[in-house]
């Protein structure tokens, strides 16, 4: 399911510390519509809190703004664990979010990738989604030390039943949104990326572990986990009105398949 998308003429080219991105037109579509309801409701609530708004379409782009720079963080994660261990790499964003590809296996840089072990994986598929919370963990403590209510702070507020940070909402609805926006994906999908279900991070983690534990058919074993997590996760979101939830059991459809092809090896 996870693969990189046909070229466009439509895709945006650029640089970023030294790895080249493509961003696929169909991550701008998808970017707004995931954020078509979230847009409208800070507009709501910008109103009922009396903050200065610039309207719902003006935050629509902030939050495609925010949502381009926290997978293009996770995925510099990935680049940077591939460039450490001696990997090319380039980076693309789609409509599934994003991908770090190593070079092929036909450049000179590249042919270390045939000897990069399990132990080797794990850290590169963790490094990702670690670096992504690095970001979400850096930019609630700014927020804490602006004085800025955060969502996710009243969350943590309810949870522990301790008041955390501000209780009243800034003046502005473009810094509240700034925060919100980038603080929501760089938290709850980079934890839901950790998932052990293939071919997540959290299931090449899984799937690298079991190797390095020596079980038998490894792999197997992965997609059996994988099959049973998707599924689960899978019903959990749609039976709370989350449209993820068909990716996830497309996921564990897609890895009872692989069971049956008797799909293994590393």
């Amino acid at each position: 399911m996870l693969q990189e998308p046909g070229a466009s003429q439509y895709d945006l080219h650029f640089s970023f510390l030294g790895f080249p991105v493509r961003v696929a037109w169909g991550f701008w579509l998808v970017a707004a519509i995931l954020g078509w309801g979230w847009s409208g409701w800070t507009d709501e609530l910008a109103e009922v809190h009396n903050m200065d708004s610039p309207g719902a379409p003006m935050l629509l782009l902030i939050w495609m703004a925010s949502l381009f720079f926290s997978i293009l963080i996770h995925e510099l994660g990935h680049t940077l664990a591939m460039r450490y261990y001696g990997l090319g790499s380039r980076i693309v964003l789609y409509h599934f979010g994003g991908l770090a590809i190593p070079d092929s296996f036909g450049a000179w840089n590249a042919a270390r990738q045939r000897h990069v072990g399990p132990q080797a994986q794990i850290v590169i598929s963790a490094a990702g989604p670690g670096l992504q919370l690095a970001l979400a963990l850096a930019v609630w403590m700014l927020g804490l030390g602006l004085g800025i209510r955060m969502e996710l702070t009243s969350w943590a507020s309810w949870i522990s039943g301790v008041s955390i940070g501000a209780t009243e909402y800034p003046s502005s609805a473009v810094v509240y949104a700034l925060f919100s926006a980038i603080l929501y994906p760089s938290t709850f999908w980079a934890i839901l990326n950790l998932a052990p279900v293939l071919p997540l991070d959290g299931g090449n983690i899984l799937k690298n572990w079991l190797m390095l534990s020596n079980v038998q058919q490894p792999v197997r074993m992965a997609h059996m986990v994988s099959v049973g997590v998707g599924a689960l996760l899978g019903l959990f979101f749609l039976q709370t009105g989350n449209p993820g939830g068909i990716m996830f059991l497309l996921f564990a459809a897609s890895n009872w398949q692989a069971m049956q092809h008797g799909s293994g090896g590393y």
